[in-house]
């Protein structure tokens, strides 16, 4: 089980944008618990709401982000950003100013202080213990902590869930992000690798395509070269003729790869349809033998164990324990007295009014219903293993053939080679250079794609296996994304699994990817779902289509708590959804180990009273709030309206959360 952080607290000091309790002895100091619940950083614009949250951010995964979602090949996973960020944001560069956030992660408590000057690591303590001021080492503690693989994952992670901001790409309208985080978070042990098979068929695929650019040049300079030579006539003419021969063997050959890849491609598909299959026969064999215990014990009521064995030996295999022989027609009486609900020892109807009765005949129902969707299922294997004996048998001609273009291409290649001996010296020594590393660079475009066709061979069985760590939680994530979006979203909506099939690299096979979509109504459609992208929904429906996403997968895969971040949740929201949005947050934070923090603008309306509900009275509620107002340098607007932001906060505070 992943853990996620839990915020707990954190300290700035010597920072001007945030004064806080300023002291004669420590300067500028801003110091803030955070407790299970919702709380909110509260103040106007230009106060540094979204700036403390990305602090938070960076304080734990140092001056990095994630890069952009989708297969890149060989570039890294980690981007760097502007390690003086919080520096250029006040005036002195923060010389001396350092944060220290404490967080809870897996049960451990964790603490780290750096630098705002540059971000750079001076202090990181586990269960106040001494990690050490390497960043390497801090990062080994953090991707440990959240039992994942690599601090690339965990990155991801709190850049993709636990952090909404402004500038954070969307998760549930990016499905290629989507495999990134289920790739993290379900299959931790097998992300590494996935990775790097990911690299490896990029970059193969990359480098034959490059390659191919590079041979159709080099053709087309040898072929003007031939123009030009002066050697014998009918030479050149087979010259001509041979090459004509060997550029369409060549063409030829390489569709022949094409379509031993696609068949590959289909053998692949087949292959996971027939292990799909055979793993549903097994379930269904499971269930029904299931079914056939449970009816035969209760059609054996009342008989001793001892001697249901005797009965269930000549059912089972038709063998007499008494005498030793075999016994069908004894077994085939015994079925049909079970068959006709009769006893199955003298044969003799059973009383009507007994339990057991009516039990074995609800039993009966379900072994029925079971052994017909047995049966349907083994239609199902038969059918994927003719689908897989058809792909293997087109697979096998497909290289066979590919193999005799081959052989066209090496016979051709001998007789132009025995062509250009008859030119005279330099011309034959420039075009033989010429045709061997045109050659040359065509077994190096043979050789990438073998490798990326390897690589893919070895990703498939992978990808196969978060297919099946995605549909283990299915269940459970759409259940929660229900139950957290039916009292926000007007429409009625449903997270559906929707995976999507996609190339890793331009050419190749083509993989299914694990992924959520949304379905929504709409008044236009009478009522019937339709699917949405992210262009067809409303401001706000996107955001907290998101936000409820993220929600679902903290709650589904949190083992120990979590916390979570939005930046400016109130600012797409209308009077009648801002009390919704409220509610959503409280509700959410609502459980122990858990807190959701929340940056906004004093606003009317419902948001901020039903956020705060569950804190009774005006001075509760105060308690949730990390006020900048209070605690950042003021800019312009509050100096003249501190009074007017003063009033409104109180009034906001003493609302009372309407019912919903």
């Amino acid at each position: 089980m992943t853990s996620f952080p839990i915020l707990r607290s954190l300290e700035i000091t010597g920072y001007s944008l945030y004064p806080g309790e300023q002291s004669r002895i420590s300067g500028f100091r801003l110091n803030t618990g955070f407790g299970d619940g919702p709380w909110i950083v509260l103040g106007v614009n230009g106060l540094g709401k979204s700036t403390l949250l990305l602090l938070l951010k960076h304080l734990l995964i140092g001056p990095v982000r994630a890069r952009d979602a989708g297969f890149s090949g060989d570039r890294s996973d980690l981007v760097g950003i502007d390690s003086r960020f919080f520096a250029v944001r006040v005036p002195d560069g923060a010389a001396n100013a350092k944060a220290s956030l404490t967080f809870n992660l897996g049960g451990k408590l964790f603490s780290v202080t750096r630098r705002l000057s540059d971000q750079t690591l001076i202090a990181a303590t586990c269960n106040a213990t001494d990690i050490g001021t390497s960043e390497s080492s801090w990062r080994s503690a953090i991707a440990e902590g959240m039992a994942l693989d690599r601090f690339e994952d965990a990155v991801r992670v709190i850049d993709r869930i636990v952090f909404k901001l402004e500038s954070s790409p969307s998760l549930i309208w990016d499905v290629s992000a989507q495999f990134e985080i289920f790739r993290a978070l379900l299959t931790p042990n097998r992300s590494l690798e996935l990775r790097r098979l990911e690299a490896e068929i990029v970059s193969n695929d990359s480098a034959a395509r490059n390659l191919n650019a590079t041979i159709f040049k080099m053709s087309q300079r040898r072929d003007r070269q031939l123009q030009l030579l002066k050697g014998s006539a009918d030479t050149q003419a087979e010259i001509a003729s041979v090459s004509g021969k060997l550029d369409k063997a060549r063409s030829d050959e390489q569709r022949g790869q094409l379509t031993l890849e696609a068949s590959e491609v289909r053998l692949s598909d087949a292959r996971v349809r027939q292990k799909r299959a055979e793993r549903d026969l097994d379930a269904r064999v499971g269930a029904y033998e299931d079914l056939k215990f449970k009816l035969l014990r209760h059609a054996f009521a009342g008989v001793k164990p001892s001697d249901q064995y005797v009965f269930l030996k000549l059912l089972a295999e038709q063998a007499c324990l008494a005498c030793g022989n075999t016994a069908p027609q004894a077994a085939e009486e015994l079925a049909r007295r079970q068959s006709e609900g009769l006893c199955l020892v003298c044969g003799s109807p059973r009383h009507p009014d007994k339990e057991v009765v009516s039990t074995t005949s609800a039993l009966k129902k379900k072994a029925t219903i079971a052994f017909d969707e047995l049966e349907k299922a083994r239609a199902e294997l038969k059918l994927a293993d003719e689908e897989f004996s058809q792909a293997e048998s087109a697979r096998d001609a497909a290289a066979a053939h590919l193999e005799q273009r081959r052989t066209d291409v090496d016979r051709l290649a001998g007789t132009l080679r025995r062509l250009h001996r008859k030119l005279p010296a330099k011309d034959r020594a420039e075009l033989a250079r010429e045709e061997d590393n045109i050659e040359r660079l065509r077994r190096e475009v043979l050789r990438f794609r073998k490798e990326r066709s390897d690589a893919e061979d070895d990703i498939a069985s992978l990808l196969e296996e978060l297919t099946v760590a995605t549909v283990a939680i299915r269940t459970q994530l759409e259940a929660s994304f229900l139950k957290l979006s039916q009292d926000f979203f007007a429409e009625q909506l449903r997270l559906v699994y929707a995976p999507r099939r996609d190339r890793i690299g331009q050419a190749g096979r083509v993989f299914e990817f694990p992924a959520f979509e949304i379905e929504m109504t709409s008044g236009a459609t009478a009522g019937e779902f339709v699917r949405r992208n992210v262009d067809q929904v409303s401001l706000s429906q996107r955001e907290y289509l998101d936000i409820t996403f993220r929600m679902s997968l903290l709650e589904t895969l949190s083992g120990g708590g979590c916390s979570l971040l939005v930046d400016g949740p109130e600012g797409s929201l209308d009077s009648v959804f801002s009390g919704r949005a409220g509610q959503l947050f409280s509700d959410f934070a609502a459980h122990s180990h858990r807190n959701v923090i929340l940056a906004c603008n004093i606003i009317d309306g419902a948001f901020l009273p039903k956020t705060l509900s569950a804190f009774k009275g005006a001075n509760r509620k105060r308690q949730r709030l990390v006020n900048l107002m209070e605690l950042s340098a003021p800019t312009a607007a509050l100096k003249s309206l501190k009074r007017e932001y003063e009033s409104a906060v109180t009034e906001v505070l003493a609302a009372k959360a309407s019912k919903r």
